[in-house]
């Protein structure tokens, strides 16, 4: 056997170990599906096994579901239908061997591995913090299809079914004992002990009746038929409600769940098979699926050879949203954190902003009070250089005024460790430029992280013209130790994600100065699948900080990303946005209404349609990213996508701007971008990547066109 080990006791415990070879992970291959076929035909005729404990000997991991190359590579719907009905055989047939099954969870059980376990007879998980159950197919643009949507209900309830697999949740141990997904939650060390006890109440003949007794199921009003009817328009109106119907899979959920209920597993499994045969031929599946694969390759991009220094004790100067964001951040993984703060009463205000964090945390069941006081025990604060002597790293995220900030570490330079890392969470400043000054510039960095730090995952992470390897190495460590991704970026204006926005922002003002209605091209926005319309998103950002990075980048760049003269006016008036309750949007009452000042703005009158729209603000980007891929700003098409989507937002079922330019074609971008140069002005001129692209009939992600 290549992916198993199998094993059987005196009593007739049996024992079969997924260990899949030259592997840290188990994922059910072609090859490991049709391994374990073979098994279960085998030990289904002998009678002396009384139980199989499925087991996994990889290190915090049970099964990480199913191949999603397999997946990835079909491109017909018989392809899919036969990959899919074998999944459902396959566990069909483990549902049915003439012995109890049980799933011991020790770690992360996702997609495939849960579906796997659902079809056991029981489920032991432990408290691992690596332990996490879960079926996020939807993220992929698919559904559970090995008979996830068909058994789950069966032991959660249909509305927590539903909820669990719209949303892509990953419960611990604990959480999926509570719902009764799990039959047992241990200690990890506790784990053989409750093999054994479940191994001996089994031969008792007592362990059915026992774990029956406590599994709650169906609640009893889902069973009736208009009360599952309400359950799913709601569930459907809070996925429009979220989605705007952009993504088909969390709807198409809800219909096979609602469609199959009462019928045969046979039946189910068909009305599931059908589902995952349409959906994962899409498009958005097909986008949303390259996009984990880049997710999965910078898990393990370290941007850097050499070795990466622990970080164990850091400080915040700058305790504002950023920094205490970050702070929380820190603090989340338990990295003891020191603020350094102006007063007592700016200490109390960043410790506010820490604890709603974990508040919101502490609701949604993912943390116990006692857990968020024993985080909160370990951030401390002072108003003087007191206390820094023992931090390894010091993240400063004061406002962007470059003396300022040099003055800062200056100052900690002389009270930090010899080694200690001097990060800036700066989003436009040149790191070279800040480093000029410091005794250890070596150990200098950009860390740009994005608003908000507790909801954004992406960290840019920028290397000045002395940085060395080892803090490179360092800070990528660290970001995702507090769960980020991050990207590294070669240092020039506005970095990457905010020098391809900007445009974008400049144009949608552009726009509503030539008489643009702002609503219509925020609602275009919308429609397109961006999270907040242009306008929306300036007054989130703030209008002064627009203002400001607008200069900085007409500074670096010259004419073709001009300063905003509107966003001064605007600043000029105190209408800086959501902070002011007035930017684009008045925000003095509880619903945003369009600021009705702001249209003495405006210079001209002229109206655009939605293709005018879109074509200005999007192609604008893109070109603008393939200048970035020009000079080497980031590595590639793939990961500068990934920190769009990460950073901006940037629709993720239309794949990142360069894959959503790949569906518009080089050539009808060209030519579209040259419309607009003859409309509207030079900076629309076409990048010399893009004209070299059009010449040898190449895209971004494939190659040849």
């Amino acid at each position: 056997m290549k992916y198993f080990n199998y094993k059987m006791d005196k009593q007739g415990i049996a024992t079969l170990r997924f260990d899949t070879p030259k592997s840290t992970v188990n994922i059910f291959t072609s090859e490991a599906m049709r391994e374990f076929d073979e098994l279960l035909d085998m030990l289904y005729h002998d009678k002396d096994i009384k139980a199989l404990f499925i087991e996994s000997s990889k290190e915090g991991i049970f099964i990480a579901g199913a191949d999603i190359h397999e997946i990835k590579q079909a491109d017909n719907k018989k392809q899919i239908d036969a990959y899919v009905k074998n999944g459902q055989d396959l566990f069909t047939k483990l549902e049915n061997v003439p012995f109890p099954t049980i799933a011991m969870i020790d770690g992360v059980c996702l997609g495939g591995g849960l579906e796997m376990s659902l079809a056991c007879s029981y489920r032991i998980a432990t408290t691992n913090s690596h332990t996490r159950i879960g079926l996020p197919e939807v993220k992929l643009g698919i559904l559970p299809g090995f008979g996830g949507t068909q058994r789950l209900y069966k032991l959660v309830g249909y509305a927590k079914a539903i909820e669990l697999i719209v949303g892509s949740k990953l419960l611990r141990g604990e959480k999926a004992l509570k719902l009764g997904l799990v039959d047992a939650c241990v200690p990890r060390g506790y784990l053989e002990f409750k093999k054994e006890e479940f191994g001996q109440e089994i031969v008792d003949g007592i362990l059915d009746a026992k774990i029956q007794a406590k599994r709650k199921g169906l609640l009893w009003y889902e069973k009736i038929a208009p009360v599952r009817t309400v359950i799913t328009k709601m569930a459907k109106k809070q996925v429009l409600a979220k989605t705007a119907g952009h993504y088909p899979a969390p709807l198409s959920v809800i219909d096979v769940m609602y469609e199959s209920y009462g019928k045969s597993l046979e039946e189910g499994l068909k009305i599931e098979r059908e589902a995952v045969g349409l959906l994962a031929l899409t498009p958005i599946s097909k986008n949303l699926i390259e996009l984990f694969f880049i997710s999965e390759i910078l898990k393990k991009e370290s941007f850097s050879k050499a070795k990466a220094k622990e970080i164990q004790q850091s400080s915040i100067v700058g305790t504002g949203t950023m920094g205490s964001g970050i702070a929380w951040a820190l603090n989340n993984q338990d990295i003891d954190v020191r603020l350094k703060v102006r007063s007592s009463e700016s200490a109390a205000k960043a410790v506010v902003k820490i604890r709603n964090i974990y508040e919101g945390i502490k609701k949604r069941g993912r943390l116990s009070e006692r857990a968020v006081a024993l985080k909160m025990d370990k951030i401390t604060s002072a108003t003087e250089y007191v206390g820094f002597q023992n931090c390894d790293f010091l993240l400063e995220a004061v406002n962007e005024d470059s003396a300022l900030k040099q003055k800062i570490y200056a100052e900690f330079e002389e009270v930090l460790k010899e080694d200690a890392i001097i990060a800036s969470n700066t989003s436009s400043i040149s790191i070279s430029n800040l480093a000029k000054g410091l005794k250890h510039p070596h150990r200098f960095v950009g860390m740009h992280f994005f608003n908000p730090v507790e909801r954004m995952p992406l960290v840019e992470i920028i290397a000045g013209d002395k940085t060395d390897d080892e803090t490179i190495a360092t800070v990528v460590k660290l970001s995702k130790q507090m769960g980020k991704t991050p990207i590294k970026v070669k240092e020039s204006a506005g970095f990457l994600v905010n020098r391809i926005l900007l445009p974008y922002l400049k144009e949608a003002t552009l726009m509503f100065e030539e008489g643009g209605d702002i609503k219509m091209i925020d609602k275009t926005l919308l429609d397109f699948g961006m999270p907040m319309g242009a306008f929306a998103l300036i007054d989130t950002v703030g209008v002064d900080i627009g203002a400001k990075v607008s200069v900085i980048l007409h500074e670096a760049y010259g004419e073709r990303m001009q300063e905003s003269l509107l966003m001064n006016e605007m600043v000029g008036k105190k209408w800086l946005g959501k902070k002011m309750q007035k930017g684009f949007y008045d925000y003095g009452s509880k619903k945003p209404t369009l600021n009705l000042e702001i249209t003495t703005l405006q210079k001209g009158s002229t109206a655009l349609d939605k293709e005018t729209v879109l074509h200005r603000s999007l192609l604008i980007m893109i070109n603008e990213a393939t200048r970035c891929l020009e000079e080497d700003v980031v590595a590639n098409a793939r990961y500068l996508d990934m920190a769009m989507v990460m950073g901006t937002g940037f629709p993720a079922f239309r794949g990142g701007l360069l894959r959503y330019a790949d569906t518009i074609g080089v050539d009808k971008i060209i030519k579209i971008l040259n419309q607009l140069r003859a409309a509207y002005g030079d900076r629309f001129t076409p990048s010399h990547l893009l004209l070299d692209m059009a010449q040898k009939e190449m895209t971004f992600y494939g190659g040849a066109s």
